[in-house]
Order: C-alpha cells, then sequence, then structure tokens
C-alpha cells in the first residue's frame, strides 16, 4: 500500500514536470474594463517542485509583484494575489494559450493569456524634471499632534538662502505619495519643479497611511486630510528659510476641498490654487461624474438613468445615517440589481459606500467653505474634464467666494484638457496613462504666473 501511494505521488510529481517548462515564462493579456484596457504580464517560474511568479502592470508602473501562490492541476492554473484582492483562473488550451478570468474586488473580466506576447513599452514622460535640479530638495518630515501620526515630504527652494513664499501642495482622492504620481504622471514634482524655478519654495508630501507617511489613510475623512495640512502649515512656520506670510496652498481635485478647509479656519493662509476642484455637495458631484464617464463610454441612456437612480438611493441611505449602514446598503443594493452581482460583489459596494471617507464625502459641501474664504484664489478646470464637470463646480465655487465678500477672485476653464490638466482626446481616464504629457504648458504658465504675482 506505502509503495503503490509513492508511485502515485511520483506520478504526480513528474506530471508536473513534465509540463512546467510549458509554463515556465512569462504569460501576457489584456483586461478590458469600462474605462479601457490594461496590460498583464504574469511571470511565471518554477523551482523544480512549486510554481511561483511575479505580475507586472506596465501602464501603471507595478513591476514584480510577488505573486502569493500559483497552482496548477491540469489543465487548470490559479494564480492568486489575495493582498490586492487578485485572482486569476484560467485553462491552459495549449502552450502559447490561457483561457480564463480576472477577478478583483468582487468583480470578474475574461482575460486570455498569451506566451511570450510582448506588451508595449509605456510611454515615456518627457516633462518629468531629473536630478541634479538647480534648487535645493530636502527630505522632511513633520507631525500632526492631533492624529499623532508623522508625515514625510520634500521641501524645495532656491539656493538663495532667504525667506521665501512657499506653497503646500494637496493631493486629490485616493492615497498618493508626495509626487501624487498617477499612471506613471508625477505631476506634483512637475508642479514643484516649475514653482521652484520661479523663486517660489514648495512643500508636498505623502498622505497619511502612504508611502513613507504613518497613519490610517483608510480610516480617514476628507477633514482628517486637512489636519494633515494644517500640520505641514505649522511646520513651515518654523522653518528660517520660509516667509510666514507668503503661505498658499494649492489642491487638486478632493485636495482643492481641503485647501478650502483650511484656509477657511486658518485666515493666515496668502492664497489658494483650485486645480479640478470640486464646487457642489458630494453626492451632486459623483452622480454628475458617474453619469459623464458613463456616457462617454458608450452606455445606453436608459442603462445610466436607471443607474443615477440606484445610486442616488445609495447615496440617500448614507446621507441619512440609516442603521446599521452596511447591511441597509448590502440589502439595497441586493433588491436594486435584482441578484445581477454576486454577494462579494454586493458587500464590497456595501463596504465602499459605508467607509469614513464615504459618508463624509457625500454630505460635504465645499461651498460651506468656500463662503467663507476671503484669500486670493485662482480656480482652474479644464473643458474636457469628466470627472469634476467643469461649468458647475466652478461656477458653485465663484458664488460661494462672492459670499465671503472676496474680490480677488480668478476663475478659468483650459480648454482641451483632462481631469489631471493633459491635452487630451475624451477626456475619460483611460486615456491618462496612454497620454506623454503629464501637464499642459497653458496650465503650468497660468499656475506659476499667478502665485509669483500674488506672492511678489
Amino acid at each position: 500500500m506505502t509503495k503503490k501511494l509513492f508511485i502515485v505521488t511520483l506520478f504526480f510529481l513528474l506530471s508536473i514536470s513534465s509540463h512546467s517548462q510549458n509554463l515556465v515564462g512569462p504569460w501576457s493579456g489584456t483586461l478590458t474594463v469600462q474605462t479601457g484596457k490594461i496590460d498583464i504580464i504574469f511571470h511565471i517560474t518554477h523551482n523544480g517542485q512549486i510554481f511561483q511568479g511575479k505580475m507586472d502592470v506596465p501602464a501603471q508602473h507595478l513591476k514584480s509583484i510577488p505573486i502569493h501562490e500559483v497552482k496548477y492541476q491540469e489543465p487548470f492554473i490559479t494564480i492568486d494575489l489575495p493582498n490586492l484582492g487578485i485572482k486569476y483562473t484560467g485553462h491552459v488550451l495549449d502552450d502559447e494559450h490561457i483561457e480564463g478570468k480576472f477577478e478583483q474586488g468582487g468583480f470578474s473580466f475574461p482575460m486570455t493569456l498569451f506566451k511570450d506576447l510582448e506588451i508595449e513599452t509605456p510611454l515615456k514622460k518627457p516633462q518629468e524634471p531629473l536630478p541634479p535640479y538647480p534648487y535645493v530638495s530636502k527630505e522632511v518630515k513633520f507631525k500632526n499632534e492631533k492624529a499623532n501620526i508623522l508625515l514625510a515630504g520634500t521641501f524645495t527652494r532656491p539656493t538663495d538662502v532667504k525667506k521665501y513664499p512657499t506653497v503646500i501642495l494637496i493631493s486629490g482622492s485616493g492615497p498618493q505619495d508626495r509626487n501624487q504620481e498617477i499612471l506613471g504622471h508625477k505631476s506634483f514634482l512637475l508642479l514643484a519643479d516649475e514653482l521652484t524655478k520661479k523663486g517660489i519654495a514648495v512643500l508636498r508630501f505623502d498622505d497619511r497611511g502612504t508611502g513613507e507617511s504613518s497613519g490610517n489613510f483608510k480610516a480617514a475623512s476628507t477633514l482628517d486630510f486637512s489636519t494633515d495640512v494644517e500640520a505641514a502649515y505649522q511646520y513651515l512656520l518654523s522653518r528660517k528659510d520660509v516667509d510666514p506670510t507668503k503661505i498658499g496652498l494649492l489642491g487638486h481635485s478632493e485636495g482643492g476641498t481641503i485647501a478650502g478647509i483650511v484656509a477657511s479656519k486658518n485666515k493666515n493662509i496668502d492664497f489658494i490654487v483650485l486645480m479640478a476642484s470640486p464646487g457642489l455637495r458630494g453626492k451632486e458631484l459623483m452622480l454628475h461624474q458617474k453619469a459623464l464617464i458613463e456616457k462617454k463610454g458608450g452606455i445606453h441612456d436608459h442603462a445610466i438613468a436607471k443607474n443615477q437612480k440606484i445610486f442616488s438611493g445609495a447615496y440617500s441611505i448614507v446621507i441619512n445615517n440609516e442603521q446599521p449602514l452596511f447591511d441597509k446598503l448590502a440589502d439595497y443594493f441586493q433588491h436594486q440589481f435584482d441578484h445581477q452581482l454576486n454577494d462579494q460583489q454586493i458587500n464590497n459596494l456595501a463596504r465602499t459606500f459605508s467607509s469614513n471617507w464615504m459618508k463624509e464625502f457625500i454630505k460635504l459641501d465645499p461651498a460651506t467653505y468656500f463662503s467663507t474664504v476671503t484669500c486670493p484664489v485662482l480656480a482652474l478646470n479644464g473643458t474636457k474634464d469628466v470627472q469634476v464637470i467643469t461649468k458647475e463646480n466652478l461656477d458653485a465655487i465663484n458664488n460661494a467666494l462672492k459670499k465671503a465678500g472676496n474680490t480677488d477672485i480668478d476663475i478659468e476653464e483650459i480648454k482641451g484638457v483632462n481631469h489631471l490638466f493633459q491635452e487630451c482626446d475624451t477626456g475619460l481616464p483611460n486615456e491618462y496613462g496612454e497620454i506623454e504629457q503629464t501637464l499642459s504648458p497653458v496650465l503650468l504658465e497660468k499656475v506659476t504666473t499667478w502665485v509669483t504675482i500674488k506672492t511678489k
């Protein structure tokens, strides 16, 4: 009996070994989602006993992400990255094709893998500044005493030793590093470079719980993030190379809302720059965003209207704080989607909508804060922005600032640029990583010129 078991086991091991050479190597596929296409590469290896591997996502500059487990039981393969919530399950058709599905966050997409298929090299980013820089660039750390977290960033200033007007850069939604790197574009690195070369010092920092900053990003809300910016302001006051009377804020997207919150409370803020910043209440903003992205993505008007009704209802549940919130949302989505989504997809939606950030953002009205901001304001948005609709949000910001009696307001639309201020075609998010340009030269000129004038 023992001998028989050994023979069966040996046969199983030899069977795997004979196929391992065919599975070893790069397997490439294209993931097609609503907003575009994403190339995925799995590099499969075999150490003589088990399969291992790493994953690349070239467009997102993600390389050699360790795969937790590669299982092969002829003819099926499973590639598992639980830390990212990713699983690929496939049927090995032959030595060059695997047909399967890519799952993440409860959603499933078909994806066929091809052996040794070359993926196009990601576009270069010609605007990205490279060292050595013609100015001082120092790594810094400062504490948010209120949250008891340590924030890490980079401070840049011209080489001459004196007190400089200074800008704090505030990133948009989602965990961002100090460069606000999105799909390989380091917009805050470029902004800091341009401003510093024009004589303006800049502080940019990793969001809490991101990069080298401590803290818990997932547990934080927009108001929590505003305390990080206030901590950055207090830190700048301690520096001898900063003019304490000329410290301003520049926020992109949600970062603009945060700039408004900080400036409404701290009247010593000298100026603020708003780049694609919301002016509408969170619920209204997100419904506008969803409808426009779906329309530009080719979704039928009837489906768009149905989604608007479903998500508006979900936002109302959150705003009314119905308890238990997670269960209420899960039941609601289950009923609305009429069992078209599986339990994991329903739970992911409910979890997203019941997060601390979402609960606050949906209710948050930026006008509440902008209506008390009296310092100079530059508000810019792109005509092809599908995430923060241009006219409606700029009008809301303008009206709120006027309520504060603010007379130093510059509002402008920049033609042909998207939410990231890249010159673009449709403005849809799937283009972001396909465009070489990081920031429109028009945007850079307007921001640097305006800040220079206001800080003279």
